[in-house]
């Protein structure tokens, strides 16, 4: 499931393509040193990479899909510039799941756990962390639902405590402050749009629960919780959501991602690395 193709390079852990430009990637990098001074060039071998694709596969079943996707945002987006940089991809998830905003994660933290134990007596036994392994998780769910394969860089460490609360999107929120929400984390506007299209997954009402497509795009176009005479249109979708189409900037963007899944597939790629690189702290 993780195969690695050419060498990938990496700086602070996240790959310079991802930084550089919105692209497709393949393959799991392992980042196991970061110089301040410049990108390194790391390969890891084709048996490490089926070890992490083994352990998931055997303990997560399409259906555990969505969860390990929210539970990979949860974990990430804790990240703040205005709180000084502190939170983000470091499995503090594991210290803050009683949270209202996370409920429902445990079953997803409880898959993450499943898979690290299978890595015992492995190649990637002992030099992968858990906030990796929820990185992992997110893009395992997506591929076992139908999405793209993702790039994760390996070498995060662990938080030993929870992150600061407070710091997730919250449902209200207009298209303007959903962007400036994003903006504190280093996310842009087409960030925002891809990320949202991750609801795809789970039960908010955008097709098939278990499909990663491009439905969320083509469901947002047609409003169908402004139309009176569909009963159970408010129920799809979060608040959140609705507010997207309104926003010229956003619009532009459902609009291109509704007439292509495609271009979806390839921009979430590099739009799920940046936000799993978000405060993570590596090796």
């Amino acid at each position: 499931m993780f195969a690695v193709g050419a060498a990938v390079t990496a700086l602070h852990g996240c790959p310079q393509s991802v930084l550089a430009h919105r692209g497709a990637a393949n393959s799991l990098t392992r980042v196991s040193h970061i110089r301040a001074a410049g990108p390194e060039q790391y390969i890891q071998s084709d048996q490490y990479n089926q070890d992490h694709g083994d352990a998931f596969k055997a303990v997560a079943e399409k259906g555990k899909g969505p969860v390990l996707l929210r539970l990979a945002f949860h974990d990430a987006a804790t990240f703040s510039k205005a709180g000084g940089g502190d939170g983000g991809a470091n499995a503090s998830i594991q210290f803050e799941l009683d949270r209202p905003e996370n409920a429902g994660l445990k079953r997803g933290w409880r898959v993450v756990q499943a898979a690290a134990a299978r890595l015992k007596g492995t190649s990637a036994e002992g030099l992968v962390s858990m906030a990796v392994m929820i990185a992992l998780g997110g893009a395992h769910g997506v591929k076992i639902c139908g999405g793209p394969s993702i790039s994760v860089p390996v070498g995060r460490q662990d938080a030993a405590a929870a992150d600061p609360g407070g710091r997730l999107p919250a449902e209200s929120l207009s298209a303007t402050n959903l962007k400036a929400v994003f903006a504190d984390k280093g996310l842009d506007t087409h960030d925002l749009v891809v990320l949202s299209g991750a609801h795809t997954l789970g039960g908010k009402g955008f097709g098939d629960p278990l499909t990663f497509d491009g439905t969320y795009y083509k469901t947002l176009l047609k409003k169908p919780w402004a139309d009176p005479t569909a009963e159970m249109g408010k129920m799809i979708g979060l608040p959140s959501d609705h507010v997207l189409p309104e926003d010229d900037e956003c619009l532009g963007l459902i609009q291109a991602f509704a007439a292509s899944p495609d271009d979806f597939y390839q921009a979430f790629v590099p739009a799920y690395v940046k936000l799993t690189c978000l405060g993570a702290r590596w090796n």
